[in-house]
């Protein structure tokens, strides 16, 4: 069911400069959304979510709209991302937790957990239909998932489960469940050529590599702590992992699995993304209400950007 929000449409702080790439970040403790200029690496424009506790984001391929996430309402909110500001408030699913949409734009990919009215499943939302298409049942708490680069396949971890499901998108059928048993498991990057994906193994302590022909693992990098995040930079030369409990973005270089850097983070490191040139990676740091910078070409943190309280989820709308 969709439900106006016309109350919620207020002004922003600030007006983002025409045709620049942005971050968009969720604070979860201030129902808002702060937008960062990647250039300037500032923020342009704080939008008023409105009560529900916001969490993960997502952009739309085309630009035009960003999903977002509520823990504690258990729906989702639609952001005009030309006018900044919310339009409206969607519910789908029973308890969503993260989200994202098939390459296409078709479709978006609700990752619904458990509930009173619904099962651990990921859920095919047709926008254009206005319904849902499909649903496929995965193990416990569905957390992080990534398309292969031709949109058949579709990874997604569970949290709990310590595990991969891969879904072929077409049939929407379970292909290979990849168990590992690492809980807290969460990130997943595939290599531009589709032929490896990195999966973070939790309480593993490790980065599993995964054979996407065979839905074998290859390997494992050793990292020293629950890794949370894992993210490549983009020219697939180093691994961004965060290990949140330990305050640390980890950086591993893909050539040889190797960690040629360790950063100390402010407060519980989370999310990273990569600044459309490369030259950036984005942390959030959810009880140091900031954004960290680090330049991805000597490994350094540049600058912190304050934003809201608890900031969590990330999305990148390119220029």
């Amino acid at each position: 069911m969709t439900r106006l929000c016309g109350a919620l449409l207020l002004t922003l702080v600030l007006a983002a400069p025409a045709g620049a790439a942005t971050l968009y970040v969720t604070n979860t403790k201030s129902d808002t959304l702060s937008v960062i200029d990647t250039d300037t690496l500032d923020v342009v424009a704080t939008i008023p979510l409105g009560a529900g506790k916001p969490n993960r984001v997502v952009v739309h391929p085309d630009g035009r709209t960003a999903w977002v996430v509520y823990d504690k309402s258990r729906d989702l909110g639609v952001i005009d991302a030309e006018a900044l500001k919310l339009v409206r408030r969607v519910r789908i699913g029973g308890n969503p937790y993260n989200l994202g949409f098939t390459p296409d734009g078709r479709h978006l990919v609700v990752l619904d957990w458990s509930s009173d009215t619904s099962e651990d499943e990921v859920i095919f939302y047709d926008l254009r239909a206005g319904k849902i298409a499909g649903r496929v049942e995965v193990s416990t708490w569905p957390a992080h998932a990534v398309f292969s680069r031709d949109g058949a396949r579709l990874w997604v971890s569970g949290e709990t489960a310590g595990d991969v499901t891969v879904i072929d998108v077409a049939t929407r059928t379970i292909v290979e469940r990849v168990v590992h048993g690492g809980g807290d498991a969460m990130g997943l990057a595939l290599t531009a050529d589709g032929r490896t994906l990195y999966v973070a193994a939790g309480e593993n302590r490790a980065v599993l590599k995964l054979d996407t022909a065979t839905n074998k693992v290859t390997g494992q990098i050793a990292l020293p702590g629950v890794v949370h995040e894992a993210t490549l930079t983009l020219d697939g030369r180093f691994l961004y992992t965060t290990l949140r409990k330990a305050n640390k973005v980890v950086v591993v270089r893909t050539a040889d699995d190797r960690i040629v850097a360790t950063l100390q983070q402010k407060g519980y490191p989370d999310l990273v993304v990569m600044a459309p040139g490369g030259r950036y990676a984005f942390v959030t740091n959810r009880t140091a209400d900031l954004v960290a910078v680090i330049d991805v070409r000597t490994h350094q943190q540049v600058k912190t950007i304050p934003v809201g309280r608890a900031p969590h989820g990330m999305a990148l709308r390119p220029r």
